[in-house]
């Protein structure tokens, strides 16, 4: 079998997860994580705390909208076969009101034993990048929000 035929189902979960974020699909997000699963974001010098799929729901949903266009192009995978997890290097842009959104990330993907399914998402963001965007389209929500 050549090497690209002969994805395991560990590698073949993380590019369904990748799909579901070019998707911009929350359900779809969640439904390829273990109903325990956790998302977190680092570096913890950005203080977020881990959330469950419930707090990840309602997190997430209040971004979905404001981004448009919404694609990720993975740069590197690599695999973990002993430890059951996949790595991937990856950017991120989309249209927003504010203007552009690009982003770059390491996601590092914990699977359950049959490997079709996250149990950790660890997610290290351009924490400069992520910090000073994140604001701008926050401060541009409330003036939108307080004009109406």
């Amino acid at each position: 079998m050549s090497s690209q035929t002969a994805q395991s189902r560990r590698r073949q979960t993380a590019l369904a997860v990748i799909d579901t974020y070019n998707k911009w699909d929350l359900e779809a997000m969640l439904a390829i994580r273990t109903e325990d699963c956790v998302h977190q974001v680092i570096p913890q010098s950005l203080g977020r705390q881990p959330l469950n799929n419930a707090e990840y729901r309602t997190y997430f949903a209040t971004w979905i909208p404001l981004f448009k266009d919404f694609t990720v192009t993975i740069n590197d995978l690599v695999e973990d076969e002993k430890e059951n997890k996949v790595a991937m290097w990856a950017q991120s842009k989309a249209m927003t009101d504010i203007g552009p959104y690009t982003n770059e990330y390491v996601v590092i993907l914990h699977m359950n034993e049959a490997g079709d399914k996250v149990t950790k998402f660890v997610e290290f963001v351009d924490s400069q990048f992520s910090v000073t965007f994140f604001a701008k389209l926050r401060e541009h929500q409330a003036q939108k929000a307080s004009s109406t």
